[in-house]
């Protein structure tokens, strides 16, 4: 009797395991959903390039004494000490440092975040925006040529070990802001107007066609921060004033394609892919409880809306993007238990991520409007009911603050230092 009982509990024990195994089996290797399936092949679609990589040139800004020549050996010489170097300690820096002069960058240089209040913080003491960039103009002059490249892709390959690729240091972009500010305290109002609209070019190009979020943000940031000193200066100017050709080509509407992040999340994902292969352990990411392909291709469309057909209508109409969520099927996680705990961690708010480069082309189209609305004849209340549509989006129209000093539109974005709006002024401070 206990003999037959022992074979019936040993009898199901093992249809149980089997069971178990079966269900295991069928999760492991259950189709994937299309949107998954659709975002993988977004996501690992060769990358468009446009013109020239100019990733040395941002690896190398900070340097003086080089020709592109130099700043391309620089780059292939650190990228083969990042490809030979030390597993999990891999240099990040650049073999130029100490053999090439950096641009001291002090932080005297700075005014303000984003631009704001920067032209009234250089007026009150232009001898120390002076002293702080003596020595900057070769800086200035690389800042403004990083618009004469097509795309930013980085050389330096992620490692399983060493998932975080070096990247360049990018707050040079922002040096020559107030530089630009100084020209115009001092009189020089043209090349003042010439400096920003170039480096609003050059914010544009970085915006769209890097390969890194950070690149994509530190572009957008250079278009919103030079815009707002290009309001500044231009409401201190007469209405009809001669802008560079630099600036009717900066205030020109930003395009889908340079409010695009496609690129940049093509790489951010496969930075993610990187360290999930180290998480796991495995080269190929295959163990019990973490199947690397599978985590991946559920975490794939929190990347791929952005590289989406619907994306360039969304950027189109500015409206906000659509973010899809975390994957909501369970059936594919009894195979793959820690992969979806991971893929359903919160990640980067990318409904901000999204907003950033189109806050950047409203504030383009602020500063348009602003120098519209000045030539138009009578109250800008009354002309501001004709505003061209180019100036203006299908989500946010222009509006007068309250005290009609200021035209404005929500913020995507919110950010502590900036308040809920994008300003430019309509009159020009009393100083």
């Amino acid at each position: 009797m206990l003999k037959n009982g022992l074979k019936w509990v040993g009898i199901s024990i093992l249809s149980l395991m089997v069971a178990v195994a079966v269900v295991w089996a069928a999760s492991r290797f259950w189709p994937l959903p299309v949107e998954q399936r659709e975002a993988m092949r977004l996501l690992q679609a060769p990358v468009p390039t446009n013109g020239g990589n100019g990733f040395s040139a941002l690896w190398t800004l900070r340097y003086d004494g080089l020709d592109a020549n130099a700043r391309e050996a620089v780059l292939a010489q650190d990228v083969e000490r990042w490809r030979t170097g030390t597993p999990g300690q891999r240099p990040v820096d650049s073999s130029a440092e100490g053999r090439y002069l950096a641009t001291p960058l002090p932080a005297l240089a700075r005014c303000g975040r984003r631009g704001m209040g920067c032209l009234a913080a250089v007026r009150a003491d232009p001898e120390r925006f002076a002293a702080a960039h003596a020595g900057h103009d070769a800086l200035h002059q690389r800042v403004a040529a990083i618009a004469g490249h097509g795309h930013f892709v980085s050389p330096f390959m992620p490692f399983d070990t060493d998932p975080m690729v070096p990247l360049p240091v990018f707050h040079p972009m922002l040096d020559p802001v107030s530089a630009h500010a100084l020209a115009h305290v001092r009189g020089d109002s043209g090349a003042a107007l010439a400096g920003a609209c170039a480096d609003i070019l050059s914010g544009r190009r970085m915006t769209g066609q890097g390969d890194t979020l950070i690149t994509s943000m530190i572009g957008a940031a250079v278009v919103e921060t030079n815009a707002r000193l290009l309001a500044d200066i231009l409401v201190e100017l007469p209405a009809d004033a001669t802008l560079p050709a630099a600036c009717e080509a900066a205030l020109t509407p930003m395009t889908s394609g340079e409010q695009s992040l496609c690129t940049a999340m093509r790489g951010e994902f496969a930075l993610a892919g990187a360290g999930l292969r180290l998480a796991s352990g495995d080269p190929k990411g295959n163990r019990l409880l973490l199947d690397v392909p599978r985590t991946q291709a559920r975490m794939a469309p929190r990347y791929a809306w952005a590289c989406a057909a619907s994306a360039e209508l969304v950027a189109a109409r500015d409206a906000p993007a659509p973010i899809p969520g975390p994957a909501q099927d369970r059936f594919a996680c009894i195979a793959n238990p820690l992969g979806c705990s991971l893929a359903n961690l919160p990640g980067p708010d990318m409904q901000q991520y999204a907003g950033r480069p189109q806050d950047a082309a409203a504030m383009l189209r602020l500063v348009a409007a602003q120098r519209w609305l000045r030539q138009q004849p009578g109250e800008a209340s009354v002309a501001l009911e004709r505003l061209p549509e180019a100036l203006r989006s299908p989500t946010r129209t222009p509006v007068l603050s309250d005290d009609g000093l200021w035209l404005q539109v929500d913020r995507r974005v919110v950010r502590d230092e900036g308040g809920p709006t994008l300003q430019v002024p309509m009159q020009a401070p009393a100083h």
